[in-house]
């Protein structure tokens, strides 16, 4: 362990040469974070006091590229972290040195970051029996989060990796002597994290996002409240247009609600709407249609993020589901279903709106495949809107 201590000493000697010279830099205006300086408004520098004490960190991903950019991020604080590129090396590095956490990649070639940490807790050499250990998931992932609790690990950090977030796992972690003395830095690191761990869940990137609005929290929230609001309204009509076949119409909202995405740091929602935008381009509003659900179930997934975070209850979901979920159970061949559509125009054509209408709610309750059962739902609801040309659309769409 003595030659580690001397490293952690000459280390601590470089990170005060280091943060010496990053002040001689324009008032700190930038920083160095992955493999690139950039301009920043919100991220914010820790520097810990290594004089007294130092923490290890041991880093464990087969991504050379990610590897590099977390081992930057971690150094800038002033630990001391050692990295590896398999879950062998890992069992090697602990079985020599003593580390305060250990983060380790969900997925390795040979023994992924569970197998490590389960070889960890069972390796009778381990002299890092102490450590905190995390792990490090893609954006996207079958498993809920207990299955990473249960399986030993203390914290989980997602993809894409923020600096402050791993700024405050490192807060929580060292002896309170190595910490800054500013409470206010503290305090903004904790909060920005805590923030961006939250809509991280919902595939939302709020670190990112929050940069393009100079870090000014109070209109990122305003925008976001505006997002949640436009969900009922937009989806509708979004919908009507998609069954109407409407392409001009339809990529008109999807394009604008592609930006309003994106401009949130909901990257992965803004491209399902930029496929939709293509799609509509490409006269492929069948191919919209296929993929309409997939489109919905991540945009509810954001606002519902979006909704939990800024407290707001009375978010209404589901604005296009189903209506009618009872049916009698009677299965109508197409040619009867063709018939009773073409009754329902009739109804319209003789200005019959009221029977149009009943017809309308008659045919919902027989058992229809899914696409024709919401097709005959959003004519219910234009009827309802009176909407009446979008009904007739959409009845002729079917």
């Amino acid at each position: 362990m003595g030659s580690i201590v001397e490293k952690g000493k000459d280390l601590a000697e470089k990170q005060l040469e280091k943060l010496n010279n990053l002040r001689t830099r324009k008032g700190s205006e930038y920083e160095f974070s992955g493999l690139s300086d950039k301009k920043i408004d919100v991220e914010k520098e820790l520097n810990l006091y290594t004089r007294d004490g130092q923490f290890y960190v041991l880093l464990v991903d087969a991504d050379s590229e990610e590897r590099i950019m977390v081992e930057r991020m971690i150094d800038q604080t002033g630990c001391f972290i050692t990295s590896v590129s398999s879950g062998i090396e890992c069992l090697d590095q602990i079985s020599k040195d003593k580390y305060d956490l250990i983060i380790l990649a969900r997925n390795m070639p040979r023994m992924d970051g569970v197998q490590t940490l389960n070889n960890i807790k069972h390796n009778t050499a381990n002299r890092s029996k102490d450590a905190k250990a995390y792990v490090i998931l893609d954006e996207k992932i079958d498993e809920p989060d207990i299955y990473f609790e249960n399986a030993g690990f203390d914290g989980i950090i997602r993809k894409p990796i923020d600096r402050t977030i791993l700024q405050n796992i490192i807060i929580s972690l060292v002896p309170s002597k190595m910490l800054p003395d500013d409470e206010e830095l503290l305090s903004e690191i904790k909060s920005n994290a805590k923030d961006a761990e939250t809509l991280k869940k919902s595939g939302v990137r709020f670190l990112e996002a929050l940069k393009d609005f100079k870090g000014d929290l109070t209109e990122y929230k305003k925008k976001a409240g505006q997002f949640i609001d436009d969900y009922e309204i937009v989806s509708s009509d979004m919908i009507d247009a998609l069954y109407s076949s409407k392409n001009k119409e339809y990529m008109e909202y999807a394009r604008n609600m592609r930006d309003a995405a994106r401009k949130l740091g909901a990257i992965y929602l803004s491209d399902c709407f930029d496929d939709h935008v293509n799609m509509a381009k490409d006269d492929s509003l069948e191919v919209a249609e296929i993929n309409w659900r997939t489109l919905v179930a991540e945009w509810e997934n954001v606002v519902s993020g979006f909704a939990d975070w800024l407290g707001k209850s009375s978010v209404q979901l589901g604005s296009t589901d189903i209506l009618t979920s009872n049916t009698n159970g009677i299965r109508l061949p197409a040619s009867d279903i063709v018939s009773r559509i073409d009754e329902i125009l009739g109804n319209l054509e003789d200005n019959d709106k009221e029977t149009a209408i009943r017809n309308c709610e008659k045919l919902s309750l027989y058992e229809l495949d899914p696409d024709i059962r919401l097709k005959v739902d959003r004519v219910i609801k234009a009827f309802d809107k009176d909407k009446v040309n979008t009904a007739v659309d959409i009845l002729r769409s079917i």
